[in-house]
């Protein structure tokens, strides 16, 4: 099985650490018809191709990597990016204390994005009205947007679909064997290719059914208590038949293993 994954850095305090509960809601003008949506964009003399021009940089691209999307909250600015290896990623900045994250793990989630900070569980859940942080399936933090963009992002909000097909339509895989448990049924609460040490348990699921779930479990262990690991099934597609992820990352494996088999 592969190791936990990594990758998350800040400077100041421990990445992913909550943000500070807000409950402000967008002051700005109403949209104008060519941008659909509820969110006014955030003017064009704070932000350019790579995200804020103020923040100290942290709410901004590194180098020439150009901003998929970015958003103003009343105490925060945020910005996803694509990097120069076709990689996405996340960073943040909390205008209260100047603090940031990092975040090296951004799936796409219907029109929004979800950053995954591994080490400590914590996923940044962002759409085009604010973002929320969910903690140990916990909501810890939840800000309202006040400024989005750039305009494609933020047309896009509008146009994505609102709900999605039952989760439980949805399975893991297929099991390739008679051996593998887990594999080929929904929401698993454990996986297993036969072995211990190919097994995890005690898995919790959010998002079943979205674009992209996310799961956290145990690691099978027989010395003692197991690693944890964070999971990530995405590619929803016909499997030997039946609707299902065929495609599923364990911890920071930058590349997914198939599932479909």
């Amino acid at each position: 099985m592969a190791a936990a994954l990594t990758g998350c850095t800040t400077s100041g305090t421990p990445s992913g650490s909550p943000l500070s509960v807000t409950s402000a809601h967008s002051t700005g003008a109403p949209p104008t018809t060519t941008v659909p949506t509820t969110v006014p964009l955030v003017p064009a003399t704070d932000v350019d191709a790579q995200g804020f021009t103020a923040f100290n940089g942290k709410a901004r691209c590194r180098g020439t990597d150009r901003a998929e999307m970015y958003m103003r909250t009343a105490k925060s600015a945020l910005v996803v990016c694509r990097s120069e290896i076709n990689r996405l990623y996340y960073r943040s900045y909390r205008i209260a204390d100047g603090a940031d994250t990092e975040v090296y793990e951004v799936y796409p989630q219907g029109a929004g994005h979800t950053a995954v900070n591994v080490a400590d569980s914590a996923r940044y859940v962002i759409t085009g009205t604010g973002f929320q942080v969910i903690q140990n399936g916990v909501m810890v933090t939840e800000e309202s947007a006040i400024g989005i963009g750039p305009q494609s992002w933020a047309s896009a909000q509008t146009a994505a679909p609102t709900s999605t097909q039952a989760a439980s339509t949805v399975v893991l895989g297929a099991a390739g064997s008679e051996n593998e448990t887990g594999y080929g049924t929904a929401q698993p609460s454990s996986i297993s290719l036969g072995s211990c040490s190919n097994s995890i348990v005690q898995i919790t699921w959010q998002g079943w059914g979205n674009d992209v779930a996310f799961g956290t479990g145990i690691g099978c262990s027989t010395t003692g208590p197991g690693s944890r690991y964070t999971l990530v099934a995405s590619d929803i597609g016909t499997c030997n038949g039946v609707r299902a992820y065929r495609k599923l990352n364990f911890g920071s494996n930058t590349s997914p293993t198939d599932i479909c088999r």
